[in-house]
């Protein structure tokens, strides 16, 4: 179902078409709260009242351009309630969010331990980013957002959002080089995708 015929549904009460909705975006703004909130049980909360908040204002879901954008911003308002109501900001840390490498199927086993290796640093080198950093860098290349949405999630500047990227990349190319010397920004930008 086309994601505008599936609000509409939404908007209009149709049978079953709330649970799709549920379905297709529940991992993906799942994701999104654990960058902030690290804790699955804390992320189950919020994901439950950010549905609850969708059903509650589904007769607008027809209107909205881009769903994806929209959710991002009630899991960060949710979020930011959750904050508040146990006065907890430890959950906010976002170390040790894994980066996944893809893998060529040719590769050969000392590859594959090299690549291994190079995620290890990797996830350690982005759960040492400044938290801003972090997380912009995250919504980029593990949500695969813009630079104009993330500025709309996180109500921010989209120069605020560029060089906060820059600042993450240049600080992950600084600190993979000892390891690995000929590694480029270029093969940095497309591995973390």
């Amino acid at each position: 179902m086309k994601t505008k015929n599936l609000l509409h549904s939404v908007s209009n009460d149709e049978r079953g078409s709330f649970d799709v909705f549920y379905h297709t975006y529940y991992e993906q703004i799942f994701r999104f709260a654990y960058y902030f909130l690290k804790d699955k049980e804390s992320c189950k909360e919020v994901i439950t009242d950010v549905f609850y908040a969708v059903w509650q204002s589904r007769k607008r879901l027809k209107d909205i351009e881009n769903i994806e954008t929209y959710l991002y911003i009630v899991v960060r308002n949710e979020v930011g309630r959750y904050q508040k109501r146990y006065n907890n900001p430890s959950h906010t840390s976002l170390d040790e969010i894994p980066i996944h490498l893809e893998l060529s199927t040719d590769s050969s086993p000392e590859d594959d331990i090299q690549n291994k290796e190079l995620e290890q640093i990797l996830s350690k080198i982005v759960s040492e980013l400044p938290e801003k950093c972090r997380v912009i860098f995250l919504m980029t290349y593990k949500e695969g957002l813009k630079t104009k949405q993330i500025a709309e999630i996180l109500s921010i500047k989209e120069s605020t959002v560029r060089v906060q990227m820059k600042i993450a990349t240049d600080k992950i190319v600084e600190a993979v080089k000892p390891y690995f010397p000929y590694f480029t920004l270029a093969i940095l930008t497309y591995i973390c995708k």
